[in-house]
């Protein structure tokens, strides 16, 4: 399973050691790397004007109704009505989350001011700042996913104790949500270019919620940072199990897969894990090509049909 393979790690990349793998199976696998390699250039073909792939209509085009449904709540229901809709507005956002996760990977806009603009709607609606994703996910996870506790550079999305036993996914959750924001800027020591572009992202995030809680405190608190605080949540507990309890040190058998077409639909082929940790920059609608390529070197137990 370890052959030598490339697997990018946000603007680096790790190398699995070689093993002795047979000519006949390396010929097959170069095959399988060739007809992979064209699949992914015909669907690169598909780039946009304005977006970098037009696949991101639909993405872009959900993260705006969104965040129009907020707006309205925030500006014209009464309070009844705002509490009322917090659990569907966070909802409908919980879908926005792996619209993010995707950005932070790769932007979605060629112009840079509408990556930003794109990334303050992102933010509102998902609990998370711009770029924090980009330190602790990026740089942090992606880099160490495969190190879990008692390792020196754990994981940041760590789903181990101390002493190496297995979190549940309630203790999981929480320990995400209390610790991710030291871990954010734990790892931005390390990369001090992108800490400073999540400070100064800071800046018109707060300018707008600090504008909101002064028109209308109420309704910024149940349209605004409530659902945004729920739909964190429910990040930390979905991502749980992408790898929990796969002590692994093979990067093809670190990741649980879910090639369920309404799950992939949902989160726009988050379920193509292992393919998306093998090069996390790919646009996330390349991602069922790759899978394609390196299915043949993941667990069978780890491709999972269904999502329940």
């Amino acid at each position: 399973m370890n052959a030598a393979i490339e697997f990018d790690v946000a603007a680096r990349s790790v190398t699995a050691p070689e093993d002795a793998t047979p000519a006949s199976q390396l010929e097959t696998d170069r095959a399988r790397d060739v007809r992979g390699r064209m699949r992914l250039a015909a669907a690169e073909a598909e780039r946009g004007r304005l977006l970098r792939y037009r696949a991101d209509r639909r993405s872009v085009s959900w993260v705006g109704f969104m965040f129009a449904a907020h707006a309205l709540v925030f500006f014209l229901a009464p309070t009844w009505l705002a509490a009322l809709l917090v659990v569907p507005l966070a909802v409908g956002s919980m879908f926005v989350a792996p619209i993010n996760h995707h950005h932070q990977h790769l932007n979605t806009f060629h112009a840079a001011w509408l990556n930003r603009v794109y990334e303050l709607a992102l933010s509102l609606q998902t609990g998370i700042a711009p770029f924090g994703w980009v330190l602790h996910h990026n740089l942090g996870h992606h880099v160490n996913y495969l190190h879990q506790r008692p390792h020196p550079t754990p994981d940041e999305s760590r789903w181990t104790r101390r002493d190496g036993s297995q979190m549940g996914r309630v203790e999981y959750t929480l320990d995400l949500l209390l610790h991710h924001q030291l871990d954010i800027l734990r790892v931005g020591r390390r990369h001090p270019r992108y800490l400073r572009a999540f400070l100064w992202m800071k800046l018109p995030l707060w300018a707008l919620l600090g504008l909101a809680l002064w028109w209308n405190p109420m309704n910024a608190f149940l349209a605004i940072l409530l659902p945004g605080w729920i739909t964190l949540a429910h990040t930390a507990w979905a991502t749980y199990e992408h790898h929990a309890g796969l002590y692994a040190d093979d990067h093809y058998e670190a990741s649980v897969n879910i090639v369920s077409p309404v799950y992939n639909f949902m989160t726009c082929n988050l379920g193509y894990h292992t393919a998306h940790h093998k090069r996390p920059g790919v646009h996330w609608s390349l991602l069922p090509a790759l899978h394609a390529e390196i299915e043949h070197r993941i667990p069978k137990e780890q491709i999972q049909p269904t999502f329940w």
